[in-house]
Formats: C-alpha cells, sequence, structure tokens
C-alpha cells in the first residue's frame, strides 16, 4: 500500500461536496482495512528533496530500512532547526518538532541500522549539534529531561538555544520508566511536542525549559511495543504524537556498503544549507496552490470513519502531523513557502505511518462480523456476493435478519452497495465493494 491512496484528493486542488468527501474519507479507510495484512510500501512521492537523495544513495548499501532513514533524517533535521521556522494554525505556532518511532518487524529488521547509515551526514551536516546536542536514551524522569533541556540554554554563547535530539535505542524502556507511578515523563513528551515551556517543582528547585524544541526518535520491535505500550497512553495522546514506521529488513548485505568522503561531505554541506537557511526562516507560509490542496486532503482527512479505539488513537493528529512535515520538507528546499510538492511528500510518508499502525494494530470497522464480511466482499471484487455467498462467509451459521443487517451497516458506511443482477431466474442481489 502506498501513498498513491492519497493522489487524487492531493492532486486536485478543486473544492467537492461534504458527501465527497465523506466518501473519500470512507475509500481512505477501506485502502486500510484491505492491506492491514501485509507490510507497507512507501509512496515514492516521500522521497522527495535532499532527504530522498540520501535515502536513494544509502539503499543499495545498507540493510536498513528506506522509511526508517527517512524519518530519521527528518526528526533530526527537524532538531537542528529549532524554534527560528513555524507554520501558523490561527494564532497558534506549530514548530518543526517531530517525535518518531521506528518499529521493526521482527529482532532481525535492523531498526537500529537507520541511525548509523545515516549519522556520517548528520555529523557532515553540523557536528557541534550531534555532539552536544544528541541524547542517546538514559532519560529516568522527566524532571531530568526538563534539566537536560535547561541546561543547554546555560551560557552566553547559547542564548537560551534549547534545541535537542533525544535517541531512544530502547524506547521500550522510555515507555517502562513512563508508566512508573508518580512519573510526568509522558505529560512532559505531551507537551513538548506542543512547544509549551515546561516545569517540573524538585525538593531542592523549580526546574524550567521555557522555549524547549525537542525531537524523539525511539526504536523498538512490534512485540515489545505492543507490550509496553499501555492503554492510557494510547488513549491519553501520548502515542499519537509520534509518528510509527515499521521498519523491514532490506537487501540481506553480509559486507554493508558506505558514502564515498566526496558524497557525505555534498550531502552534508547541502543539509548544512538547510539547516542555515531554516535557522533564520520565520514564519512559513502556504502557496495558494498548497492551500487549495490542503484543504481537500483535510477535510477528506477529516471525514473519515472509524477504524477502531487504537487505530484513531494513534492517527488522530493526521492534519496536524502532515503539516509539521510538509513544513520540514519546504525548508530542507529552502523554501519560505509550502507547496503542492511538499504536502505530497508529506501525505506519501504519513500514509505509510498510518498504514504501518493498520498492520500492527489492526484497522476494524468496529465489530469482528462486518470485518469479516467487508473482508470477503472486497476479496470478491468487480463479481461480488450473493445471498447465498454472504452466508458461507459466516459458515452459514447466522440468521437472515442478523446478515442483512451487517450488509445494511457496510451499506450505510458507503463501503459498499447491493445492485440486482439477472440470474436466469429472479434477479441476484449482489453486494459489492465500493471502490
Amino acid at each position: 500500500m502506498t501513498a498513491q491512496t492519497l493522489q487524487p484528493a492531493v492532486t486536485d486542488g478543486t473544492a467537492a461536496p461534504d458527501a465527497s468527501y465523506e466518501l473519500l474519507g470512507r475509500l481512505r479507510l477501506a485502502s486500510r482495512l484491505d492491506s492491514r495484512s501485509t507490510p507497507p510500501e512507501l509512496g515514492p512521492d516521500a522521497l522527495h528533496g535532499i532527504s530522498g537523495r540520501i535515502v536513494q544513495a544509502l539503499a543499495p548499501l545498507t540493510e536498513a530500512s528506506p522509511p526508517a532513514m527517512l524519518l530519521t533524517l527528518l526528526v533530526s533535521f527537524a532538531a537542528m532547526v529549532g524554534r527560528s521556522a513555524y507554520v501558523s494554525v490561527g494564532h497558534q505556532k506549530h514548530y518543526p518538532i517531530l517525535f518518531g518511532v521506528v518499529v521493526g518487524s521482527s529482532a532481525r529488521a535492523r531498526k537500529g541500522t537507520s541511525a548509523a547509515a545515516v549519522r556520517p551526514v548528520l555529523d557532515a551536516a553540523d557536528g557541534d549539534f550531534m555532539a552536544t546536542r544528541h541524547m542517546r536514551g538514559g532519560i529516568q524522569s522527566g524532571e531530568a529531561l526538563i534539566q537536560a533541556l535547561a541546561s543547554l540554554a546555560e551560557g552566553p554563547e547559547n542564548d537560551g538555544d534549547q534545541r535537542l535530539l533525544l535517541t531512544e535505542e530502547e524506547y521500550g524502556r522510555l515507555l517502562t520508566v513512563a508508566g512508573r507511578q508518580g512519573s510526568i515523563i509522558s505529560p512532559i513528551l505531551r507537551s513538548a511536542w506542543d512547544g509549551d515551556a515546561l516545569s517540573a517543582r524538585t525538593r531542592a528547585a523549580t526546574l524550567v525549559a521555557e522555549q524547549p524544541h525537542l525531537s524523539v526518535l525511539g526504536h523498538v520491535t512490534i512485540n515489545e511495543l505492543k507490550a509496553v505500550l499501555k492503554p492510557v497512553d494510547i488513549a491519553n495522546g501520548y502515542a499519537n504524537r509520534f509518528i510509527h514506521v515499521l521498519s523491514h529488513r532490506g537487501a540481506l548485505l553480509p559486507e554493508p556498503g558506505r558514502l564515498a568522503p566526496a558524497e557525505v561531505d555534498a550531502f552534508g554541506t547541502q543539509l548544512r544549507a538547510a539547516v542555515t537557511f531554516a535557522r533564520s526562516a520565520g514564519e512559513v507560509a502556504r502557496s495558494e496552490a498548497f492551500r487549495q490542496r490542503w484543504d481537500s486532503l483535510y477535510n477528506i482527512v477529516e471525514s473519515q470513519p472509524s477504524g477502531g479505539d487504537v487505530y484513531d488513537s494513534l492517527t488522530v493528529r493526521a492534519s496536524p502531523q502532515m503539516l509539521r512535515l510538509a513544513t520540514i520538507y519546504a525548508l530542507l528546499d529552502q523554501s519560505a513557502t509550502m507547496e503542492p510538492v511538499h504536502l505530497s511528500a508529506a501525505a506519501a510518508l504519513w500514509e505509510y505511518s498510518e498504514a504501518s499502525v493498520a498492520h500492527i494494530w489492526g484497522a476494524t470497522l468496529g465489530n469482528p462480523d462486518l470485518d469479516r464480511l467487508y473482508s470477503a466482499v472486497s476479496a470478491a471484487g468487480a463479481q461480488g456476493l450473493n445471498r447465498t455467498q454472504v452466508s458461507e462467509v459466516f459458515s452459514k451459521n447466522k440468521a437472515r435478519y442478523e446478515l442483512d443487517a451487517l450488509v445494511l451497516k457496510l451499506v450505510d458506511l458507503g463501503m459498499a452497495t447491493v445492485s440486482s443482477r439477472a440470474s436466469g431466474g429472479r434477479p441476484s442481489s449482489i453486494l459489492t465493494a465500493v471502490r
């Protein structure tokens, strides 16, 4: 499943009636249901610009997953930029703050390899930042995180600069610490993503980070994530501030390659130029073409029906996440204005994240029987299912009124239609998935 699902919405700037947005939202969820059993594929639009060129250059040389390398680059770049660039949503400023989790499909998914693959380019772009403002795990409390951010701003040479990249290679450990009684890590991270000032009282002092700019990158396996992520973290907005990206092991390379020094320097120079531009960019504007396409995409995403409690909770911030990603793609292009190509890139990566969530936790219509019927009618394609075949989906163990209720629900959701088809005698009622 690639970002092609969203392409009509992203490329067509004309307004659509509300009913059309609702239909496209249903089809968007349908694509998740259709593909949830298979690992997602990253749409090519996500590989836009310098970050995409770096990933494409590294892909043949490493076992790291391209989506994981891309997320690592974007999160790291966002941390380097700081609060000097932002996009406005009403009166609220959204800074280029990204939280991401690389989720290994197994212990052999090489989820951590992505960080090692892109590190030389990040060092070439801003070695001082990576040496002094890159913290690799070890956070034991929310208070310690605030102290780490506050200490970065000390001294006249730092001028209040509180940029920090936190890489948690054992993300499950961070979740475990956050789940301890009395821990404030979860609310502190939620506030940090929002760009709010952070504070906490200890016995010795009141800790304050007035202008924190924290980006977080975690690494975890599917099994550990599902075991450690608590329902409260899914429901309270902690988990949906993270972009979850499934990582697959790439080609088997007993002797991985590496970029030539000249390539590292060239990519580093380009990335450094983007950071320099972004550090004085101020508000990133929207072009008129961007506004038209964002209006369409926003309405489709916000019109999408429920995909189940867990899926909904983890993807509910689709709109702000895509807007932040589009801002970052624009800054990487050294553009003071977001253009449609930046929205296409953002939508493609977010599509991959949503598909990752559906693959890891599942997406559902809220009723196992409804899911089962939708899967069957979807698999039937244009032939659809007649009444007897609908009954056979449930091994003929459901009463007619139960089957009718399920069919009616699918039709009401706009995910299937019922039509009559000649069959030599009485016309047959055919249930067909909407495509």
